[in-house]
């Protein structure tokens, strides 16, 4: 999903992107055949493009087309997509995050009956995983990776400073509490973020809050989720979780430096920052203090493009690129938490993480898609641009939304 990746993600995670970096008409769709496809993927550096080329090749030696990657750093991969869709370029096989896929589904074709015509087992993937990549009932892209926004700890942190190891189902109240202990021990416990995905998450697991509602419409009058902006504000100003930042990777920075004790983030990135620190790292599901989900979930996935002229064998590449073996691979690797259920153990096992497993299980079931909406890169701008101020205490969740309402409506 989402490359703070990620999986971000963001991570989170997710929508889709066409990568710009080397990009022009001759490695478009212009000098593509149904033997050599191109395939735009979200890409941090030559290691991390010489791995998804080998998911590439697999595709050839299921006896498709050949095959190749290019891309651009995540963050960059967004605001390049509508210029290189404009060139008539776009490369025939395009990376679809779930949080975005809505804003490019006139540019996508859905593959329904791609899907139906190959025979494609779709109840073999992981249900939300297929869920996110389906706009108005048609599916737009076959997932490669999947979750629910999650909460990574430091498993030290919280015994140095007499908090109690926080499990599966946990609550706002004990949440505070391991705060409060926290700060007690001169220490802060929660990395904030304005992320979408992110905060979208931690608000609707403290009150139901939610500013997408569940078939995709924006809802940024939500006063429960202006409650819910107001809520991490109270943690910051009390000293018990960081300042908002608008650099993404704040959070997890501070996390793996050890400034805070948690933070959140998906599946996508567990494995990396399990290897990044140097402590033990839980990981548990987010807080909650209703009936109804505690988190959203996201993944990405992989699309056609609408000009591409061989989307046939696209399909067909696609559906390799997500097929169990190339997917355990992946899982192996710590790259993806796989969007097809038969290939998740791999992941679990490649982990090593106490416990993992049943938090997930939790998690899973206890999360919703997040819908994607025509607007969701400018509310995740918005988000930035103006709940900072918010979370850092220089205005109001409701006067926030306000100024994020008239900013869409525009």
């Amino acid at each position: 999903m989402k490359q703070r990746l990620c999986v971000s993600a963001t991570a989170v995670g997710a929508a889709l992107v066409l990568a710009m970096t080397g990009c022009s008409s001759s490695t478009g769709a212009s000098s593509q055949s149904k033997d050599k496809l191109v395939w735009s993927m979200w890409i941090s550096g030559s290691a991390d493009k010489a791995a998804w080329q080998k998911v590439a090749d697999s595709v050839g030696e299921n006896g498709g087309a050949e095959v190749t990657v290019q891309g651009s750093p995540f963050n960059d991969y967004w605001t390049k997509l509508r210029t290189q869709l404009g060139t008539g370029s776009a490369p025939c096989i395009v990376t679809v995050q779930s949080l975005r896929a809505a804003n490019y589904t006139d540019v996508l074709r859905p593959i329904d009956e791609y899907a139906k015509k190959a025979g494609t087992k779709l109840d073999e993937f992981d249900t939300t995983a297929l869920d996110g990549m389906k706009v108005d009932g048609k599916l737009y892209a076959l997932p490669y990776d999947t979750g629910p926004m999650l909460m990574f700890y430091n498993k030290d942190l919280f015994e140095k400073v007499g908090a109690q190891t926080p499990k599966p189902g946990w609550t706002v109240a004990e949440f505070e509490a391991a705060a409060a202990k926290f700060k007690a021990a001169g220490k802060t416990m929660f990395g904030t973020t304005v992320e979408d995905l992110n905060l979208e998450s931690m608000i609707l697991g403290y009150n139901g809050g939610r500013i997408v509602t569940a078939d995709g419409r924006l809802d940024p009058g939500n006063a429960k989720f202006a409650e819910g902006i107001d809520w991490v504000s109270s943690l910051v100003k009390k000293g018990e979780a960081t300042q908002a930042s608008s650099e993404p990777t704040a959070d997890n920075n501070a996390f793996v430096s050890q400034d805070v004790g948690m933070y959140i983030d998906g599946p996508w990135s567990l494995l990396d920052q399990k290897a990044k620190a140097k402590f033990p790292v839980g990981v548990t599901t987010m807080p909650k203090s209703g009936s109804g989900p505690s988190t959203f979930s996201a993944g990405s996935g992989f699309g056609i493009s609408k000009q591409c002229a061989y989307p046939e064998q696209a399909y067909h590449a696609i559906e390799t690129m997500t097929s169990e073996k190339v997917l355990t691979s992946l899982a192996q690797q710590g790259r993806a938490f796989p969007g097809r259920t038969a290939a998740q153990k791999a992941w679990f096992d490649n982990a090593g993480i106490d416990d993992a497993e049943s938090v997930f299980a939790v998690a899973q079931k206890d999360s919703t898609p997040l819908p994607g909406n025509k607007q969701s890169d400018q509310l995740q701008q918005l988000l930035v641009q103006y709940g900072i101020q918010a979370v850092n205490g220089q205005s109001s969740g409701a006067r926030t939304m306000k100024s994020i309402a008239g900013q869409l409506a525009r």
